[in-house]
């Protein structure tokens, strides 16, 4: 099987991948049992011996996430009991002082100390996948956005502004995009992604988090 791969930027990963804050999220928040929570701690464990195997900058520095008041412990608590659910190793309940000694630039309560969260050089991950597609006979074309898809018997068209490509099948890795793209392979878009210039995101919902060393 051949593979090309139709990167919409001129460089891969440059429209969002690599505009992220770089974080190895480790599934502290996920509900126990959910497919978000498996992906999220085998995929860190993965994404950690890929770097490690390819000597992609990275540090698993740890996390601290904070209660700044006593309505927060609760939910405190909660995440821990998450991450223990979910596998997660090494979690701890930090009181006040033991957090400034592990974090001195964090002020609160109490915090959950995270220890296998860490930060990565997400270009370089990219620019290395780019480079294992290729080393495998891959084809990688950049600049390549998809403007229509069309069925062709038993093959399926891209058209991009890089010419024209056929193939057997697609993988919609779009991103935030997908929905559009699925849209021009005729799917039906039960659920659209709504994006908004003036949105804002949080990594943790019930608690405030620190990454640092």
């Amino acid at each position: 099987m051949r593979v090309t791969l139709l990167e919409k930027e001129a460089r891969v990963g440059a429209h969002q991948s690599t505009h992220n804050s770089g974080v190895l999220h480790c599934g502290l928040y996920y509900k126990p049992g959910s497919a978000k929570a498996r992906l999220a701690v085998e995929g860190i464990r993965q994404m950690v011996a890929f770097c490690q195997a390819e000597n992609i900058p990275h540090d698993i520095c740890g996390k601290l996430v904070v209660a700044t008041n006593e309505e927060e412990l609760p939910r405190l608590d909660e995440l821990l009991r998450r991450g223990a659910a979910n596998g997660l190793q090494g979690l701890r309940r930090l009181d006040a002082s033991e957090m400034r000694r592990r974090e001195p630039h964090v002020a609160g309560i109490a915090a959950a100390e995270v220890p296998e969260e860490g930060i990565v050089d997400y270009q370089a991950v990219c620019d290395r996948l780019a480079a294992r597609v290729q080393e495998r006979g891959g084809q990688l074309i950049t600049s390549a956005r998809v403007t229509s898809l069309r069925s062709s018997g038993t093959e399926w068209v891209a058209a991009t502004p890089r010419g024209e490509f056929a193939a057997r099948f697609l993988v919609n890795c779009a991103g935030l995009h997908c929905d559009r793209v699925g849209a021009l392979a005729g799917e039906r878009r039960e659920v659209r992604i709504v994006r908004s210039a003036a949105s804002t995101t949080s990594c943790a919902p019930t608690a405030r988090s620190w990454c640092g060393t």
